[in-house]
């Protein structure tokens, strides 16, 4: 079967390999059909793509987890498996109501919700060694996001343009040539998202005071979002610098504002029926985020971003070429 780019040319696809250790990676696609290749990216074509690429995308998510593994240890960490368990005053006021009943004051006299609630003891978790190795570990995930995040934008580009996918091969591919831009790239993002969540929680737990803060930090956060949808992207299309591809993800953060917007609400949607379905059936949301939830959100940043990256960076490169190449002729 014949495969396609983008502009609907013919190429020749690679030969087939006789094996592979990740056979399901490794083995080459059927190829891509002329009629499967969309060039109008609308609301309709997105459902219809995202249809027909969504075996690859499950495998797609699994390079996500997969790549990013140290995440695991700090999960592990987190749910103090390993740690000691002690009992300790659940409240400030514990000193206090304890006091009052050693004093012969009478605890019976004060009103039972202030007892049930600042007189009574709470669990708490002490780290071990074991603890202390898991977050260690859990740290390589800071190294790990930029280059994954990298390898799996120029899967999904590909699955978007309509161009043959090896999966394993380009992933792996992809990180070896962008690993010197896409390592800062994935500290400074991770940074970012970090702190952009701490002062979201930070102003939401005090929001009679900060309320005003917290629907400001809304707003960046889905402009930050909006950029994180061509970094990647752009960065395993062109060869800029490291500021260039930030700087052209900001402009095109705004050129694509309406599109960007569409696809923000769809992955808010997404993640709020997987927190709700996952409320109900807990097992809902475990296999939704090893099977769906980050490669669909790449999927819809993705969409959102390259026909603007198409439009205004692609394109008029090979309109240059083709100009340059007719005025050579004559």
């Amino acid at each position: 079967m014949k495969e396609f780019n983008e502009y609907g040319e013919p190429v020749e696809a690679p030969k087939k390999k006789k094996w592979g250790f990740f056979s399901s990676y490794t083995k080459d696609g059927k190829g891509v059909k002329k009629e499967d290749i969309i060039t109008d990216y609308n609301f309709i074509n997105f459902f219809k793509l995202y249809a027909r690429r969504f075996s690859k995308l499950v495998w797609v998510n699994a390079l996500y987890i997969v790549g990013n593994f140290p995440i695991i240890f700090l999960m592990i960490a987190l749910s103090h498996y390993f740690s000691d368990m002690g009992n300790s005053p659940a409240s400030e006021l514990f000193a206090v109501i304890s006091g009052i009943g050693t004093a012969g004051g009478g605890v019976g006299t004060l009103p039972a919700p202030l007892i049930g609630i600042h007189g009574g003891m709470g669990t708490i978790f002490s780290p071990t060694v074991v603890t202390y190795i898991l977050y260690a570990i859990s740290a390589l995930f800071i190294f790990t996001f930029g280059p994954v995040n990298a390898g799996c934008a120029y899967i999904i580009k590909n699955l978007i343009k309509g161009e043959p996918v090896f999966l394993w091969q380009d992933f792996i591919t992809t990180i070896k040539r962008n690993w010197k831009q896409a390592l800062p790239m994935g500290i400074l993002d991770l940074g970012v998202i970090a702190l952009s969540l701490f002062s979201l929680m930070s102003y939401y737990v005090n929001y009679d005071h900060y309320y005003v803060f917290f629907w400001t930090m809304l707003l960046i956060i889905m402009l930050y979002t909006f950029i994180r949808f061509y970094l990647y992207t752009i960065m395993v299309t062109f060869e800029l610098g490291f500021f260039q591809i930030i700087k052209n993800s900001m402009i095109f953060a705004l050129l694509g504002f309406w599109r960007n917007l569409a696809m923000f609400a769809g992955i808010c949607l997404m993640i709020f029926l997987v927190v709700w379905l996952g409320s109900l059936f807990i097992p809902i949301a475990v296999i939704s985020i090893f099977i769906l939830i980050f490669a669909t959100s790449a999927f819809m940043g993705t969409y959102a971003a390259y026909p603007k990256i198409k439009k205004y960076m692609i394109d008029p490169y090979y309109t240059k070429s083709e100009q340059e190449e007719a005025e050579y002729g004559e």
